[in-house]
């Protein structure tokens, strides 16, 4: 049979039919795979993003439960509280605290420690004892003085956040101060990642830094200066080895709608997959002055899931290739042979062999027509006889 009858033949369209439908659902169950694997990896990298916000928030949380612990430690030291009650000599007040400063600074890492008067003027920084007379207007020794407790919270200074706790300072059950420790946060970072294997990247709004100072602090400390990496906002800290890889991972617009975990998708890097996402930055007043990038690698995920998925496409094609094999065969024995067979018994009869009776036992349709056949035959066997006999 040549190709033009083939096209014309019942079977090319019946099985290319059944062809196209079976290629069609293997491209959508594909599909479908494709998209779920997509949707598993955006879930997987958004709740990669929101430990990595969990473990921030932990680590700030138990942070601040030891600067408070330290504090109650230190303010129950009378000699200390005499010396500022007095509030005459601020060289013998950081004489009375500079040991205990040290020894809370090597066991608790704390890097700040002041004296604010009740005005809200700085009597003593014992970490910078030059610095003083200034007004502060921090948010969490406003809300302090405001509230009459301890309040702690992440506050944005010139240059980098510090974890700050500041209490009343009570004198003979007098309020003659507030105290305030202080506690630099970069290391924060490193802490997240060891939690949960994710690099991370705190970027903030350059509208609450100072350029100047900002330069001259990682000029001091040796750390790359990125202030002119972005136009708005500038990388105070990071777990990434190059910190130029900041710049790939999302733009300036994504920082700005950053207001909660999100997925920003991936990207290739040196052979590796990477998952981009952010969440907020916030400090003690709730004010958003920040975002933290996060960067989770991927790899092995979307190896798997990809050897999954093909996995899964294997198996239906092949399935799908069964099906049509069992079709071929299902329609050879239950339709295409039986026409087969009736095409050449009718070519048969029409030659004049109408001694060929039709028998079936079929119920269907393809037993309807070969019982009309078999009527077809028994009445021209009759009408040629007939001719028979009259001739």
């Amino acid at each position: 049979m040549d190709f033009g009858a083939l096209k014309r033949s019942i079977r090319f369209k019946m099985l290319g039919g059944i062809l196209i439908l079976e290629l069609l659902m293997v491209a959508v169950f594909s599909g479908v795979l494709l998209t779920s694997a997509r949707k598993d990896l955006a879930l997987n990298a958004t709740k990669a993003v929101e430990r990595s916000q969990g473990a921030y928030n932990l680590i700030l949380q138990g942070d601040a439960k030891m600067l408070s612990a330290a504090m109650d430690s230190f303010s129950t030291n009378a000699a200390v509280r005499q010396v500022y009650a007095e509030h005459q000599d601020r060289q013998k007040l950081l004489d009375a605290v500079k040991d205990i400063y040290q020894m809370n600074k090597s066991r608790y890492g704390i890097t700040h420690l002041y004296f604010i008067d009740k005005d809200g003027s700085c009597f003593l920084r014992a970490h910078d004892p030059g610095n003083f007379g200034d007004q502060i207007q921090r948010d969490t020794f406003l809300q302090s003085r405001a509230a009459g407790k301890t309040v702690s919270g992440i506050e944005l200074g010139k240059t980098a956040f510090a974890l700050r706790v500041v209490t009343p300072y009570i004198h003979a059950g007098n309020l003659i101060g507030f105290l305030e420790f202080g506690e630099e946060i970069d290391h924060f970072d490193q802490l997240v990642k060891r939690e949960t294997g994710v690099d991370v990247a705190v970027m903030v709004d350059k509208r609450f830094l100072d350029e100047a100072q900002y330069r001259k602090t990682m000029k001091a400390a040796g750390k790359t200066d990125s202030w002119g990496q972005f136009k708005d906002f500038v990388m105070v800290s990071t777990t990434l080895s190059d910190a130029r890889t900041a710049s790939a991972l999302v733009s300036e617009d994504d920082f700005r709608r950053t207001a909660a975990p999100e997925y920003f998708g991936t990207m290739e890097q040196r052979g590796a997959s990477l998952a981009k996402g952010a969440f907020p930055l916030k400090d003690s007043s709730g004010k958003q002055v920040g975002v933290v990038l996060t960067l989770n690698d991927v790899t092995s995920m979307k190896r798997n899931e990809r050897q999954a998925m093909w996995t899964l496409v294997l198996i239906t094609a092949l399935v799908f290739a069964g099906s049509f094999v069992l079709a071929l065969a299902y329609l050879r024995v239950e339709l295409l042979g039986p026409l087969v067979q009736l095409a050449g018994q009718a070519k048969e009869i029409s030659m004049g062999n109408v001694d060929l009776k039709l028998e079936t036992d079929r119920e269907d349709e393809i037993g309807l027509l070969i019982r009309a056949f078999e009527r077809m035959r028994v009445s021209l066997k009759k009408s040629l006889a007939m001719l028979t006999q009259q001739a």
